[in-house]
């Protein structure tokens, strides 16, 4: 057994492959194809990161199979033979470093720029809270898509991929197929289940007898859609016998739906849901002889999944989120260097890259998209004494940086701990692993980077003068915003900061004045810790939680507000406190007055910039990063941190 990881390291026979660990780089969207879908330099770099790191296989994002059903967001084609040789390019840099790798192949169904589905049935579109009505395929046009689901995969055979994926799965065509949600065909391919599950069975058959015994073929499926008409356990894993039985090498088990995945029942997709599915595919793995690959679902920690294995739960584990946080995670596994981990946090704001016209982006890792300019030996040539002043993670992704560059780096924090409002942020319920899985991480590699780390200690003009630094880094953050309303100085008006490090006493009336993250996740502590009888939230725009990733924003409205009776008021506009009261004005200009013993500021933050001020023209480099700049999240000030620390 290698550093406690023997099943997780064993090799494996999968199909015809045998893959040289039990650890496979799970599909994500990456955007990083080109407008088109033709593989891009930087689709290459960011997979050949991905394949240095240690999988045994990946496999690569969602492949359009026909990309008039597509979403023009930059989604990877293998419909025509002119993507051929670039997909060529991308197999064989996965290969070059002893990794296997399959396409997904996909079809969007109700979610491209034509909509289409089984039967025309309504569906929920969680990146744009909205539902779209996608129109009812002809008997001639499922044939045509069944055939250009097999001639993908004849491409990705001729291109030198190892297998395909079909996917079926997270509400795309093939999963709206199965479902007697959304399939009420009275054709061959609706009704009942036998009809049901043809559609992907067929495609399956074809792929067998066009691409033979040697080519691995997956099929990305769903356990439960979570809704009272749709998928089941019983019907899922009947299917599954049913594709076993029609010779598939392995099955990736998915949970819940694009409309359910986030609410009630739903697991791992954001920070407050529950973490895992592996009792679930447990049951799978007991009643086929196909390999289970188990999607982590939130459970990123690599001991879950050697216990996984261990108890005979799944297979394989099927990694996402946590490989785009830190590519080199299964080299790190095997070398036992845990504690080097830079373990996902569930922020979710990778997903944003499925909705947004944007590349897939990770609020712990700078380097992803950047993997070419990241991956440079960037030692400096001219070693500099570096003062980086403010502990919060982008000082510290700075600090750490510039002194693995070579620097000679002191980080000066005014607190007793680090962390700045990422600490704070960590506070509210179920986001723990802000603190735990990336500042703690950060903490240990700016310590083993030889960064020398003064805390209790306010840097000012005088201080700076004194050290005498090449180069100065600003990082000093932002601070709750106190805008000019009556009353706002009361005593009984407070911070979220106050309300969640438990400095502030509360009343038994709350009102948060303030919508978005800080003010929703600050009601959210107060309602269910019970520290007061009702909570009311404030906002002035017409929908509060905006600047939340979608998903925990989702979670957070649908299951967790309404939950403990948070009530929200929208479109007001704060007037004046008094000792008892908020008194606000709606759109029509009508007066509402809100009974409060304590009033929560989560109105917004403002900049530090009064060291700023000083230094300027008083030191030979200064550079600002982070909310000192602009009050953002922790994306920005990683990011920004990590590109100025190499720019010295």
């Amino acid at each position: 057994m290698e550093n406690g990881f023997g099943m997780l390291l064993q090799s494996i026979e999968v199909g015809p492959l045998r893959l040289k660990n039990r650890m496979v780089r799970s599909p994500m969207l990456s955007g990083m194809a080109s407008a088109d879908g033709e593989v891009t330099e930087q689709l290459i770099d960011h997979y050949v990161s991905a394949a240095k790191g240690g999988p045994a296989m990946i496999i690569v994002e969602v492949t359009a199979v026909d990309w008039r059903y597509a979403v023009p967001m930059s989604q990877l084609r293998i419909d025509e033979l002119k993507f051929m040789r670039p997909l060529h390019r991308l197999v064989d840099a996965i290969h070059l470093n002893n990794v296997a790798c399959e396409f997904q192949l996909h079809c969007h169904g109700a979610f491209g720029k034509d909509p289409i589905s089984p039967s025309g049935v309504p569906c929920y579109q969680l990146g744009r809270v909205s539902f779209v009505q996608p129109r009812a395929l002809s008997l001639p046009e499922v044939e045509e898509i069944r055939d250009r689901f097999i001639a993908a995969a004849v491409r990705a055979k001729e291109v030198d991929c190892d297998g395909v994926v079909i996917h079926g799965a997270t509400s795309y065509l093939l999963q709206q197929w199965v479902s007697p949600h959304t399939n009420q065909r009275t054709d061959r391919y609706g009704g009942s289940f036998e009809n049901r599950i043809q559609l992907p069975l067929e495609i399956l058959r074809g792929i067998r007898q066009k691409c033979g015994p040697s080519f691995l073929i997956g099929y990305s499926m769903v356990m439960d859609e979570l809704l009272p008409d749709g998928i089941t356990m019983e019907e899922s894993t009947a299917f599954a016998k049913a594709l076993e039985q029609e010779g598939i090498d392995h099955i990736d088990l998915n949970f819940g739906t694009y409309e359910t995945s986030s609410l009630e029942k739903g697991v791992g997709r954001s920070h407050r849901q529950p973490k895992g599915t592996f009792d679930k595919t447990e049951i799978f793995k007991k009643l086929v002889k196909t390999k289970i690959f188990a999607r982590c679902n939130g459970e990123h920690e690599p001991v879950k999944w050697e216990e996984a294995l261990r108890k005979g739960q799944c297979d394989v584990i099927q990694i996402g989120r946590p490989l785009l946080s830190d590519p080199d995670l299964p080299r790190k596994v095997k070398d036992g260097g845990l504690e080097d981990i830079r373990l996902c946090i569930r922020c979710t704001h990778c997903y944003e890259a499925t909705t947004k016209p944007f590349h897939v982006a990770c609020t712990v890792n700078p380097g992803l998209g950047r993997e070419r300019d990241y991956a440079i030996n960037c030692v400096t040539s001219r070693a500099k004494q570096v003062l980086v002043i403010g502990g919060g993670p982008g000082g510290l992704e700075a600090a750490r940086v510039a002194a693995l560059r070579g620097h000679e780096v002191t980080l000066m924090e005014k607190e007793g701990e680090l962390g700045g409002n990422a600490r704070i942020a960590s506070l509210p319920i179920g986001k723990g692993e802000i603190k735990t899985y990336f500042i703690d991480w950060l903490e240990r590699q700016c310590l083993k980077a030889g960064v020398k780390v003064h805390l209790k200690k306010e840097a000012s003009l005088e201080v700076v003068e004194k050290l005498n630094p090449d180069t100065v880094i600003l990082a000093t953050g932002a601070r709750a915003l106190t805008p000019p309303i009556s009353g706002i100085d009361r005593p009984h008006v407070v911070t979220a900061e106050e309300v969640l490090t438990g400095r502030a006493r509360l009343g038994q009336r709350v009102v948060v004045a303030g919508g978005g993250q800080v003010g929703v996740e600050t009601a959210d502590f107060i309602a269910e810790k019970r520290l007061a009888e009702s909570v009311t939230l404030i906002e002035l725009l017409p929908a509060i939680a905006l600047d939340m990733p979608m998903l925990a924003r989702a979670y957070m409205l649908n299951v967790l507000l309404p939950r403990w009776g948070v009530r929200v008021f929208t479109h007001m506009h704060i007037q004046g406190i008094t000792d008892e009261r908020v008194v606000t004005l709606d759109k029509e200009w009508r007066e509402h007055q809100f009974e409060a013993d304590t009033v929560v500021n989560a109105l917004g933050y403002v900049s530090n910039r009064t060291l700023s001020e000083a230094l300027n023209g008083t030191v030979r480099e200064l550079y600002e990063i982070g909310d000192c700049v602009k009050p953002r999240n922790i994306l920005y000030a990683v990011q920004e941190g990590a590109y100025i620390a190499r720019q010295i």
